[in-house]
């Protein structure tokens, strides 16, 4: 790799981990020049890496992903409590980590054909991940099957941890406490 090309490729990396860094710390809608001020480039980069902003915040999400989910995608063993402990853990560890990305991606989902393919895509991953690791879920009549799906996701997530106010260890064992009335 020649100079100019390391150059471009940390310029815009640059570009991207500033975007993530303003988004978590609750900007879930940077502007091209908060982002280039941020990363220490002129806006125009940001234009040149990136085709639109959209496409920055699609590789945002992208990076989020990459970063993130890896260890969702384990299979989990034990019996059903470890399992489902395991699990919590887990799922609270993504939530944790990807909530202001996700935030701002809920904002561009109803604008946004290839946001809401991405968001689907990780709304249905959630569900496979968890119908493979608990298959006692099969076991379930289909509304009940559907609430520990809903109690598992990361709106659910939300909700505890920002409307409730809930610290992580509470808000896990809320989710823990309903999975083992469900599937017990």
């Amino acid at each position: 790799m020649d100079g100019r090309t390391a150059r471009a490729a940390k310029n815009r990396q640059a570009v991207l981990e500033a975007a993530l860094a303003l988004i978590d710390e609750g900007n879930l809608q940077p502007t091209a020049q908060a982002v280039a001020e941020r990363a220490g480039v002129a806006t125009r980069s940001v234009y040149h890496h990136f085709q639109d902003l959209e496409t920055l915040y699609l590789d945002a999400a992208q990076t989020q992903i990459a970063r993130h989910w890896i260890a969702l995608l384990e299979p989990v063993t034990g019996d059903l409590n470890q399992r489902m402990d395991t699990l919590v853990a887990l799922r609270s560890d993504l939530f944790e980590n990807v909530t202001s990305t996700r935030r701002a991606a809920l904002l561009r989902e109803h604008e946004s054909v290839v946001l809401s393919e991405r968001l689907n895509e990780s709304r249905a991953a959630l569900r496979a991940h968890l119908r493979t690791n608990l298959p006692e879920l099969d076991a379930l009549e289909p509304a009940s099957r559907e609430a520990v799906f809903a109690m598992c996701s990361w709106e659910t997530w939300d909700v505890l941890r920002r409307h409730q106010a809930l610290p992580v260890d509470a808000a896990r064992a809320a989710v823990t406490a309903v999975l083992t009335r469900m599937l017990t």
